[in-house]
């Protein structure tokens, strides 16, 4: 399913109308959408121009206030301008908002908007890719008897099967030598998405997470 993003700015005829349209030319697997807080109601002429050029305009694409994409429930809102950051709105359903902003090309040359395409592919599209890349999240607890991982997100259980391998038969790089003889026992469990490492012994949860972030498994 794509994630889904909305690009808000002021009058949404310019900077927004070409960040909504590199988004969904240049970013596989997510769907964007823009809005303005004062919606001038039409797109800049050399807004469009810009992405006549470059070959990714839409006639769907227009100028329009939030309550047309109100019922879409976003992934991430991206504010491209001061005003619409500091007057950004709440959302029926929690959102996470991020601010890039760039220098309103309204009523300058059609360079001014040369240069406001390519600083949006340059800065914005990196981004957003990066907000909404799915990543592997490590929570690391002290238990009575000695440390659990619990693994969620992006992760294989196969992958964590794999370091505890390699802690094994001593090809493990990321735990010292001290480490590896307080744990008497490695238990995985659980499926992808979700998998818990059971160790056992007097280890803190501090030296494991050290060793984590050093982990060649889990961090190539």
């Amino acid at each position: 399913m794509d994630k889904k993003v909305l690009v808000l700015c002021t009058g949404n005829s310019c900077r927004s109308i070409i960040a909504e349209a590199l988004i969904n030319k240049e970013l596989e697997g997510i769907r964007a959408w823009s809005s303005g807080v004062a919606p001038s109601g039409k797109v800049n002429p050399n807004a469009k121009k810009v992405l006549e050029a470059h070959g990714v305009w839409d006639e769907r694409y227009h100028s329009k206030k939030l309550d047309e994409v109100a019922d879409i429930d976003f992934d991430l809102v991206v504010t491209v301008c001061d005003h619409a950051k500091e007057s950004c709105p709440q959302f029926p359903k929690p959102v996470k908002v991020v601010h890039v902003g760039f220098e309103d090309p309204d009523g300058k040359p059609y360079a001014a908007f040369e240069k406001t395409y390519e600083e949006i592919k340059a800065k914005l599209l990196p981004k957003i890719k990066e907000e909404l890349e799915e990543k592997m999240k490590k929570d690391v607890v002290k238990t009575n008897s000695g440390v659990k991982i619990s693994f969620t997100g992006v992760v294989q259980k196969q992958q964590i099967v794999k370091m505890v391998e390699n802690c094994a038969t001593g090809q493990c790089e990321c735990m010292s030598d001290e480490t590896k003889k307080k744990i008497s026992d490695m238990q995985v469990s659980g499926e992808d998405g979700s998998v818990e490492l059971d160790l056992s012994g007097d280890v803190n949860k501090e030296e494991i997470e050290a060793a984590l972030r050093r982990s060649k498994v889990l961090n190539k």
